[in-house]
């Protein structure tokens, strides 16, 4: 019954929610003149919440001009995020996904059953998101080092090298991470005392049928039936290290035909880390200790680069033109490829999605009505009708990297009085 069933078919319930907290925040920043070339920024930021506690963050900055087209440019800064009231204040909220059980798919695997003729251990499984008092903000150190040099005022190139390290990452452990620490827990306990054994308390189960029962006693863990619902809690989970650099590069120039702009900017990922914590740390353990095979996933740790729609690689480049009245412009951006962990090819290897790249173009015509300057403009998304990789998910593309839409076409009227 509601809330963990919706009278609407094919909806998920979510029943309403509440919270509040108050803030007392201070904050100042000092700008300082070191010399004539070179100048320094020191903040301090002190925040207290009623529902989180305190937090104070520091900010050092510096900017050094050696000769007049080079700049150098670097900062320290501490940074909080605190949880929302969703996560502190979110009382239930049930959804039904699509889910393997790795409890059942050991116990299929060890226990006769490969065909999964008995058990079924990929279905929809209920998660039920709850918040917690007990969340932390999370908290970060970012470093940045960098460059700006204009040899020319018509002429820019810009590089920044980054690093984000941070801690108490808030989230949800994951269905199927949940699964895995009660197969590692049944694997502990193995198959004797089942009825005083303890697995994990955040998977409800229904009693399993005989025939069920002797597939995981025959693989050498106790028997469990099918999933309920995991009750899955906000919490504070693990540490992340990013790294990385960003390069800029601005030209213009005029010519009899017109006035060109020319700019491209890159970014690259040298480091996407997540170190894992609590329950998480049992699970890398148990797995790098071959207790839990290696073919299960423990999700969301280690190296991160290039999985799951983290790009190693971004890049967009633009290209306008001005003549009088008359305007046009082309730009592109290139998402770079990655690899989609759920899945993998005939031969083990990783299914690689492809990179995909877009183009915008525009143009433009400026008048005056009436003394209002007035600009009309033409402009397609993504002119080459680029489709999104194939991926498996909902709509057959991967939606947190990549969009759909196809081209399309606007008509934009400004008028500045």
């Amino acid at each position: 019954t509601y809330p963990y069933v919706s009278d609407v078919v094919n909806s998920s319930p979510t029943p309403d929610n509440s919270g509040e907290r108050d803030v007392v925040s201070l904050f100042a920043e000092l700008q300082i003149p070191v010399f004539e070339n070179f100048d320094m920024q020191a903040a301090i930021r002190y925040e207290n919440f009623s529902d989180v506690g305190d937090t104070t963050v520091g900010k050092l900055a510096f900017g050094y001009r050696p000769i007049e087209s080079l700049l150098l440019r670097g900062s320290w800064s501490e940074a909080f995020s605190a949880p929302n009231l969703v996560t502190i204040n979110e009382s239930i909220v049930a959804r039904n996904n699509t889910r393997t059980d790795y409890a059942c798919l050991y116990a299929a695997e060890n226990g006769g059953d490969i065909e999964q003729d008995t058990l079924d251990c990929r279905n929809s499984i209920q998660r039920i998101a709850q918040g917690s008092d007990f969340l932390e903000p999370e908290e970060s150190i970012n470093t940045s080092l960098g460059f700006v040099f204009t040899p020319n005022k018509d002429f820019t190139l810009t590089f920044d090298y980054w690093s984000i390290k941070k801690e108490n990452t808030i989230g949800l452990f994951g269905e199927e991470n949940h699964t895995l620490l009660d197969l590692f827990l049944r694997l502990e306990n193995g198959s004797t005392n089942c009825d005083s054994g303890q697995f994990n308390p955040a998977v409800t189960r229904t009693d399993p049928s005989t025939d069920e029962a002797a597939v995981y006693t025959a693989a050498g863990i106790c028997p469990a039936g099918d999933i309920r619902f995991i009750d899955d809690q906000y919490a504070n989970l693990d540490n992340r290290n990013l790294a990385g650099y960003d390069i800029g590069v601005y030209y213009d120039i005029d010519t009899t035909v017109g006035k060109f702009k020319l700019s491209y900017n890159g970014s690259f990922i040298e480091e996407f880390e997540q170190e894992a914590g609590g329950n998480a740390a049992i699970l890398v353990q148990a797995q790098e200790n071959g207790l839990i095979p290696a073919s299960y996933p423990v999700a969301g740790f280690a190296d991160l680069i290039g999985q799951d729609g983290n790009q190693e690689q971004r890049h967009s480049a633009r290209v306008s033109w001005r003549k009088d009245t008359l305007g046009a412009s082309l730009s592109g951006n290139r998402i770079g490829s990655f690899y989609q962990s759920s899945l993998t090819l005939e031969d083990g290897t990783r299914y690689i999605i492809p990179s995909m790249t877009t183009f915008n173009a525009t143009v433009d015509y400026r008048f005056d009505v009436n003394d209002v300057d007035t600009r009309v403009r033409f402009g397609i998304r993504n002119l080459s009708n680029e489709r999104a990789p194939l991926a498996d998910r909902y709509f057959g593309f991967f939606s947190d990297a990549h969009r759909d839409f196809g081209r399309s076409y606007y008509l934009d009227v400004r008028a500045k009085f």
